[in-house]
């Protein structure tokens, strides 16, 4: 889950048009319109702790998000230190500071439920849900229950994500860049008509056709 701060306005000038979103879960790609002269500032959230920091439930917004005054109803106080902010600087250092305090102040989750996240996300999705809940000793389905609620998305949706987006890597890596047949059996697919659907399903395009994108994986938490 992110917060992101959309403005205009360059590093010299004060933000001008500035809309505070906050987008969920997502499982499917989505165009996003972007003109020229727009910037965006956006702080994402490690797995399953967004919708505690940012005070909404995650599968609300999955594959979805809330613009304007939606945004202010949720974060209060918080978005009128964002707004506040008068130039592109004020506003990076605005963000930095409302996340932080949003994820000290958050509940934290249940040491087993954190932990299996950990696990699924160290597995780069490969790992079946029975693994995980005999590793974090949980019952099946109250482990499904329990990632549903707090990721915002069903373990096998978050799993195959998880897989496109390692996947994505090891193909773009510079150093011994994997050719489609070896992603896809590392990645964990099936087969490599597996790995194309579900590129296409959360990229819009296919593994041969993929664009010059750069996957960082950092979180905030």
């Amino acid at each position: 889950m992110d917060l992101i701060v959309a403005f205009r306005g360059e590093d010299d000038r004060p933000v001008e048009d500035l809309q505070l979103m906050i987008v969920g879960p997502a499982q499917r790609w989505s165009d996003v319109t972007v003109m020229r002269g727009d910037r965006f500032f956006g702080v994402r959230f490690r797995p399953g702790r967004g919708g505690a920091c940012l005070g909404v439930e995650a599968a609300l917004l999955r594959d979805a998000g809330i613009v304007g005054r939606e945004v202010h109803n949720v974060l209060g106080s918080d978005a009128e230190a964002l707004r506040s902010a008068t130039t592109p600087a004020e506003l990076a250092v605005a963000l930095r500071g409302v996340a932080r305090c949003r994820a000290a102040s958050a509940d934290e989750l249940p040491p087993p439920v954190k932990r299996a996240i950990e696990l699924v996300g160290a597995g780069g999705g490969r790992l079946s849900l029975g693994e995980v809940a005999a590793a974090v000793d949980i019952p099946q389905r109250s482990l499904r229950r329990h990632l549903s609620q707090a990721l915002g998305l069903t373990f096998k949706a978050y799993s195959s994500v998880l897989r496109f987006q390692r996947t994505m890597r090891l193909l773009t890596r510079d150093s011994h860049p994997l050719s489609l047949a070896e992603a896809a059996l590392e990645g964990g697919y099936s087969d490599q008509a597996h790995m194309t659907r579900e590129f296409r399903r959360h990229g819009g395009f296919t593994p041969g056709a993929r664009p010059p994108l750069v996957l960082i994986g950092m979180a905030f938490d």
